[in-house]
Protein backbone atom coordinates (compact mmCIF):
# COMPACT_ATOMS: atom_id res chain seq x y z
CA UNK A 1 0.00 0.00 0.00
CA UNK A 2 3.01 2.32 0.38
CA UNK A 3 4.63 2.02 -3.06
CA UNK A 4 1.55 1.22 -5.16
CA UNK A 5 3.00 -1.83 -6.91
CA UNK A 6 0.35 -4.33 -5.78
CA UNK A 7 -2.94 -4.04 -3.93
CA UNK A 8 -4.02 -0.85 -2.12
CA UNK A 9 -4.21 -2.73 1.20
CA UNK A 10 -1.07 -4.87 0.86
CA UNK A 11 1.82 -4.64 3.27
CA UNK A 12 5.40 -4.69 1.98
CA UNK A 13 6.08 -8.16 0.62
CA UNK A 14 9.74 -9.12 0.58
CA UNK A 15 11.43 -11.84 -1.47
CA UNK A 16 14.76 -13.31 -0.39
CA UNK A 17 16.45 -15.72 -2.77
CA UNK A 18 18.54 -18.40 -1.11
CA UNK A 19 20.41 -21.42 -2.47
CA UNK A 20 17.30 -23.55 -1.97
CA UNK A 21 14.76 -21.21 -3.55
CA UNK A 22 12.86 -17.99 -3.00
CA UNK A 23 11.27 -17.12 0.34
CA UNK A 24 8.42 -14.61 0.52
CA UNK A 25 7.86 -12.71 3.73
CA UNK A 26 4.13 -12.04 4.01
CA UNK A 27 1.50 -12.37 1.31
CA UNK A 28 -0.54 -9.19 1.13
CA UNK A 29 -4.29 -9.01 1.58
CA UNK A 30 -5.28 -11.47 -1.12
CA UNK A 31 -6.77 -9.04 -3.63
CA UNK A 32 -3.72 -8.75 -5.92
CA UNK A 33 -1.85 -12.05 -5.61
CA UNK A 34 -1.29 -12.32 -9.36
CA UNK A 35 0.32 -8.86 -9.41
CA UNK A 36 2.65 -9.86 -6.57
CA UNK A 37 3.78 -12.98 -8.42
CA UNK A 38 4.21 -10.98 -11.62
CA UNK A 39 6.49 -8.57 -9.75
CA UNK A 40 8.49 -11.57 -8.56
CA UNK A 41 8.70 -12.92 -12.09
CA UNK A 42 9.90 -9.56 -13.40
CA UNK A 43 12.60 -9.19 -10.74
CA UNK A 44 13.76 -12.79 -10.29
CA UNK A 45 12.88 -14.27 -13.68
CA UNK A 46 10.54 -16.75 -12.03
CA UNK A 47 7.48 -16.74 -9.80
CA UNK A 48 8.53 -19.98 -8.10
CA UNK A 49 8.34 -19.75 -4.31
CA UNK A 50 9.86 -22.33 -1.98
CA UNK A 51 8.45 -20.93 1.28
CA UNK A 52 6.10 -18.22 2.50
CA UNK A 53 6.65 -16.85 6.00
CA UNK A 54 3.60 -15.13 7.53
CA UNK A 55 4.62 -12.70 10.27
CA UNK A 56 1.23 -12.18 11.91
CA UNK A 57 -2.50 -12.51 11.39
CA UNK A 58 -3.54 -9.05 10.20
CA UNK A 59 -5.18 -9.29 6.81
CA UNK A 60 -2.77 -7.04 4.89
CA UNK A 61 -0.02 -9.55 5.77
CA UNK A 62 -1.86 -12.87 5.79
CA UNK A 63 -4.93 -12.60 3.55
CA UNK A 64 -3.10 -13.74 0.43
CA UNK A 65 -1.44 -16.78 2.00
CA UNK A 66 -3.92 -19.34 0.66
CA UNK A 67 -3.71 -17.91 -2.84
CA UNK A 68 0.10 -17.83 -2.86
CA UNK A 69 0.22 -21.40 -1.59
CA UNK A 70 -2.26 -22.60 -4.21
CA UNK A 71 -0.51 -20.85 -7.11
CA UNK A 72 3.10 -21.71 -6.17
CA UNK A 73 2.73 -24.87 -4.06
CA UNK A 74 5.06 -23.28 -1.53
CA UNK A 75 5.48 -24.27 2.10
CA UNK A 76 3.70 -21.90 4.52
CA UNK A 77 5.52 -21.09 7.76
CA UNK A 78 4.02 -19.27 10.76
CA UNK A 79 4.45 -19.21 14.50
CA UNK A 80 2.29 -21.15 16.92
CA UNK A 81 0.09 -18.11 17.64
CA UNK A 82 -0.56 -17.17 14.01
CA UNK A 83 -1.06 -20.70 12.69
CA UNK A 84 -4.55 -21.41 14.10
CA UNK A 85 -5.81 -18.04 12.84
CA UNK A 86 -4.60 -18.87 9.33
CA UNK A 87 -5.88 -22.42 9.34
CA UNK A 88 -9.30 -21.41 10.64
CA UNK A 89 -9.64 -18.35 8.38
CA UNK A 90 -10.48 -16.37 11.52
CA UNK A 91 -12.03 -13.14 10.24
CA UNK A 92 -12.31 -11.63 13.71
CA UNK A 93 -8.65 -11.99 14.73
CA UNK A 94 -7.37 -11.15 11.25
CA UNK A 95 -9.23 -7.84 11.42
CA UNK A 96 -11.30 -8.51 8.31
CA UNK A 97 -14.66 -8.24 10.02
CA UNK A 98 -13.81 -4.75 11.31
CA UNK A 99 -12.24 -3.76 7.97
CA UNK A 100 -15.44 -4.72 6.13
CA UNK A 101 -17.46 -2.58 8.55
CA UNK A 102 -15.10 0.33 7.85
CA UNK A 103 -15.61 -0.10 4.11
CA UNK A 104 -12.06 -1.18 3.31
CA UNK A 105 -13.19 -4.48 1.80
CA UNK A 106 -16.38 -5.45 0.03
CA UNK A 107 -19.03 -7.26 2.02
CA UNK A 108 -18.48 -10.48 0.06
CA UNK A 109 -14.69 -10.58 0.59
CA UNK A 110 -13.60 -13.54 2.72
CA UNK A 111 -10.42 -14.56 4.52
CA UNK A 112 -9.54 -17.87 2.89
CA UNK A 113 -8.23 -20.44 5.36
CA UNK A 114 -4.68 -21.56 4.66
CA UNK A 115 -2.93 -24.74 5.82
CA UNK A 116 0.33 -24.13 7.67
CA UNK A 117 3.07 -26.56 6.72
CA UNK A 118 5.54 -25.64 9.43
CA UNK A 119 4.73 -24.18 12.84
CA UNK A 120 7.63 -22.47 14.62
CA UNK A 121 8.08 -21.42 18.22
CA UNK A 122 9.62 -18.30 19.70
CA UNK A 123 13.41 -18.50 19.37
CA UNK A 124 13.31 -21.50 17.06
CA UNK A 125 15.75 -21.71 14.16
CA UNK A 126 14.62 -23.33 10.94
CA UNK A 127 15.54 -23.63 7.26
CA UNK A 128 13.73 -22.00 4.36
CA UNK A 129 15.09 -21.41 0.88
CA UNK A 130 18.38 -22.99 1.93
CA UNK A 131 18.89 -20.22 4.51
CA UNK A 132 18.87 -20.38 8.30
CA UNK A 133 16.11 -18.34 9.95
CA UNK A 134 15.17 -17.48 13.51
CA UNK A 135 11.63 -16.74 14.67
CA UNK A 136 11.34 -14.06 17.36
CA UNK A 137 7.91 -13.45 18.88
CA UNK A 138 7.43 -9.78 19.78
CA UNK A 139 3.91 -9.08 20.94
CA UNK A 140 2.57 -5.55 21.01
CA UNK A 141 1.37 -4.69 17.51
CA UNK A 142 -0.75 -7.82 17.70
CA UNK A 143 -0.95 -10.71 20.11
CA UNK A 144 0.79 -13.02 17.63
CA UNK A 145 3.40 -10.77 15.96
CA UNK A 146 6.80 -12.20 15.14
CA UNK A 147 9.98 -10.96 13.50
CA UNK A 148 12.17 -13.20 11.34
CA UNK A 149 15.96 -12.97 11.23
CA UNK A 150 18.15 -14.37 8.45
CA UNK A 151 21.72 -13.94 7.24
CA UNK A 152 22.28 -13.71 3.48
CA UNK A 153 25.35 -12.64 1.50
CA UNK A 154 27.11 -11.70 4.71
CA UNK A 155 24.30 -9.36 5.83
CA UNK A 156 22.19 -9.73 8.96
CA UNK A 157 18.55 -9.04 8.08
CA UNK A 158 15.47 -8.62 10.24
CA UNK A 159 12.00 -8.71 8.72
CA UNK A 160 10.21 -6.85 11.49
CA UNK A 161 6.65 -6.80 10.10
CA UNK A 162 4.65 -4.20 12.05
CA UNK A 163 6.63 -4.59 15.29
CA UNK A 164 9.21 -1.84 14.78
CA UNK A 165 9.76 0.55 11.89
CA UNK A 166 12.44 2.86 10.52
CA UNK A 167 13.34 5.51 13.10
CA UNK A 168 12.35 3.34 16.06
CA UNK A 169 8.63 3.77 15.43
CA UNK A 170 6.43 1.16 17.12
CA UNK A 171 3.36 -0.49 15.63
CA UNK A 172 1.02 0.18 18.54
CA UNK A 173 -2.50 0.67 17.16
CA UNK A 174 -6.05 1.00 18.43
CA UNK A 175 -7.08 -2.59 17.73
CA UNK A 176 -7.85 -5.72 19.70
CA UNK A 177 -4.63 -7.49 20.70
CA UNK A 178 -2.39 -4.44 20.37
CA UNK A 179 -0.97 -3.21 23.67
CA UNK A 180 2.17 -1.86 25.28
CA UNK A 181 2.51 -4.82 27.65
CA UNK A 182 3.68 -7.02 24.80
CA UNK A 183 6.32 -4.50 23.79
CA UNK A 184 7.54 -4.13 27.37
CA UNK A 185 7.92 -7.89 27.67
CA UNK A 186 9.33 -8.78 24.24
CA UNK A 187 10.99 -5.88 22.39
CA UNK A 188 14.31 -6.36 24.19
CA UNK A 189 14.69 -9.69 22.37
CA UNK A 190 15.75 -7.65 19.32
CA UNK A 191 18.52 -5.84 21.19
CA UNK A 192 21.61 -7.91 20.38
CA UNK A 193 21.02 -8.99 16.79
CA UNK A 194 23.50 -6.56 15.14
CA UNK A 195 21.05 -6.05 12.31
CA UNK A 196 22.23 -4.61 9.00
CA UNK A 197 19.00 -4.66 6.98
CA UNK A 198 15.76 -3.71 8.71
CA UNK A 199 12.70 -4.53 6.61
CA UNK A 200 9.39 -3.51 8.21
CA UNK A 201 5.92 -4.16 6.89
CA UNK A 202 5.28 -0.55 5.85
CA UNK A 203 7.18 2.64 5.12
CA UNK A 204 10.93 3.03 4.76
CA UNK A 205 13.43 0.20 5.07
CA UNK A 206 17.22 0.25 5.27
CA UNK A 207 19.94 -2.14 4.10
CA UNK A 208 22.56 -0.74 6.47
CA UNK A 209 22.59 0.26 10.15
CA UNK A 210 19.24 -1.32 10.94
CA UNK A 211 20.08 -2.08 14.57
CA UNK A 212 20.16 1.59 15.57
CA UNK A 213 16.52 1.98 14.59
CA UNK A 214 15.57 -0.94 16.82
CA UNK A 215 17.75 0.30 19.68
CA UNK A 216 16.03 3.71 19.67
CA UNK A 217 12.72 2.04 20.52
CA UNK A 218 14.27 -0.25 23.15
CA UNK A 219 16.04 2.67 24.83
CA UNK A 220 12.86 4.74 24.97
CA UNK A 221 10.97 1.95 26.70
CA UNK A 222 13.86 1.40 29.15
CA UNK A 223 13.65 5.08 30.12
CA UNK A 224 9.93 4.81 30.78
CA UNK A 225 8.85 6.54 27.59
CA UNK A 226 6.97 5.31 24.54
CA UNK A 227 8.55 5.72 21.13
CA UNK A 228 6.43 7.25 18.37
CA UNK A 229 3.76 5.01 16.90
CA UNK A 230 2.70 4.40 13.33
CA UNK A 231 -0.14 6.73 12.36
CA UNK A 232 1.16 9.76 14.28
CA UNK A 233 1.63 12.87 12.15
CA UNK A 234 3.45 11.94 8.97
CA UNK A 235 3.95 8.35 10.14
CA UNK A 236 1.19 6.85 8.03
CA UNK A 237 0.96 3.64 6.05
Amino acid sequence: MHFGISGPFDCHIYALRGPGGTVLIDSGGGTHTDAILENLRADFGSAEVESLIVTHCHLDHSGGAAGVRAKTRCKVIANELTSPILENGDEEKSGLRLARQQGMYSRDFRFEACPVDKVVKDGETFEAGGLKWKAITVRGHSADSACYFAEADGKRNLFSADVVFYGGVLGLINAEGSDLRGYRADLRKLGDLRVDGLFPGHGLFTVRGGQRHIDVAIEQLAKGFVSRQIGQGDLIF
